[in-house]
């Protein structure tokens, strides 16, 4: 039979081995920082940093089913918190505020830059999420996987005071000499009912998962009325985010990551799904910024060369841009409304009608809009062929309403006096 520390060791082999398959970068260490040191493994290489906090007294062992998968997309750190697995302990039991120092020194001895996904489990979760309300800018997605929320015994009190009371008496007994200071740390956030750091959390794309099931000889917060409250908890916990997902399982207990892996991976990658849209919309909205920007350059120019005469070379001005900027005709049609409209510069107004009827030529709507910029310059003989166009384009295609309106423009052009033709 394998000895528990045999048996640690094993495990943490076969750990290191999967994730040197799926990257050439691992690196396991004793990482100093100004506390002491902390055993770490950093592996993968990704846009982002995907960095995992264990629970209570657990090493970083408890991830070896899931950081392999996310490894393969993303750079990866876990450790273990000082006086856990392979980490030294200190001269004293680190509370919340220190563990969180920890994190941070850690982060920059490892010399991580990238936008931070913090994974976090049981007490875990407070540590990521003290870090994330001191450290917002840095973080750009949270997991949180089962984990401890600070006004649970207290809700719980209302349940069966006894009963909390006896829970905590157990945990006790059964806590080793090692980590019984810890627990009364621990003991402390639940009591107050608050962590200590009060800052609101970043508003970022954030998943948690919550489990339901009752195991065998349960703690009485490990209890079907007791895991309601949980649950409850956990889901107006959520609230605070605009962009979240809560996961509840009743197939695997306290620990998600151990007996549903993939869960656990599925919502990781669900935040870096979400994150990556996200760029991706930033991008196509600064694009769109710097089109509109160019566009608006060019009317300029393009006003500035009508005025000198040069009226071939306004419309190459004109229509490079507007085809470089990669406009809907919606677009278009707006601007040239904007024109004509609000700026009162019909000329250039019709330059950007022709322009959207030249590339696309089967819009009844941008027909009707160049036949409105027409009217607008006296060009009634061609403003009465562009609503013409628009009619024969819109029937059987457009609204009687929407083909009601094209005829009255036509009505209007054809009503206009002779007298009036630009000459």
């Amino acid at each position: 039979m394998k000895t528990p520390m045999l048996k640690f060791f094993t495990v943490l082999l076969v750990f290191l081995s999967s994730i040197m398959s799926s990257s050439a970068q691992e690196v396991e260490q004793l990482t100093e920082i100004a506390g002491g040191k902390l055993h770490s493994v950093k592996a993968g290489d990704g846009p982002y940093a995907v960095i995992f906090e264990a629970g209570f007294v657990s090493d970083l062992s408890v991830w070896q089913r899931v950081v392999p998968s996310i490894a393969k997309n993303a750079q990866v750190l876990i450790y273990s918190r000082a006086g856990v697995g392979k980490s030294p302990a200190r001269d004293h039991a680190l509370n919340l505020t220190e563990h969180v120092e920890d994190l941070k020194q850690l982060i920059a001895a490892n010399k991580i830059t990238k936008p931070l996904i913090l994974v976090g489990h049981s007490y875990g979760g407070w540590v990521v999420r003290q870090f994330a309300a001191a450290n917002p800018k840095l973080v750009a997605g949270l997991v949180l996987v089962d984990p401890a929320i600070e006004n649970l015994e207290v809700e719980l009190n209302k349940l069966d005071a006894k009963k909390v009371l006896e829970d905590q008496q157990r945990l006790n007994q059964m806590a080793p000499p090692s980590a019984k200071a810890d627990l009364a740390l621990v003991q402390a956030i639940f009591t107050q009912a608050k962590l200590p750091n009060q800052n609101p959390l970043p508003d970022v794309p954030t998943q948690l998962l919550t489990s339901v099931m009752v195991p065998r000889n349960p703690f009485f917060q490990e209890t079907a009325p007791a895991l309601q409250v949980k649950r409850e908890l956990h889901q107006k916990f959520m609230q605070q985010f605009s962009n979240a997902s809560h996961i509840v399982t009743s197939r695997s207990g306290h620990h998600i990551q151990m007996e549903e892996p993939h869960l656990v991976i599925a919502a990781i990658e669900q935040v870096m799904l979400g994150l990556q849209k996200e760029s991706e919309k930033v991008a196509r909205q600064l694009a769109r910024q710097q089109a509109q920007q160019a566009v608006h350059q060019a009317i300029e120019k393009t006003a500035a060369q009508l005025q000198a005469k040069q009226e071939q070379a306004a419309e190459t001005t004109l229509f490079s841009a507007l085809k470089a900027s990669q406009f809907s005709e919606a677009d278009i049609n707006k601007l040239a409304y904007d024109l004509l409209t609000k700026a009162k510069q019909a000329t250039l107004a019709e330059m950007v009608f022709r322009y959207n009827v030249q590339s696309f030529p089967q819009s009844d709507n941008a027909y009707d809009s160049h036949g409105e910029s027409l009217l607008a310059l006296s060009r009634i003989e061609q403003a009465k062929a562009a609503f013409s166009k628009a009619i024969a384009l819109g029937t059987n295609k457009r609204s009687p309403e929407v083909l009601r309106g094209y005829q009255e423009n036509l009505r209007k052009a054809e009503q206009m006096p002779a007298s009036a033709q630009a000459k």
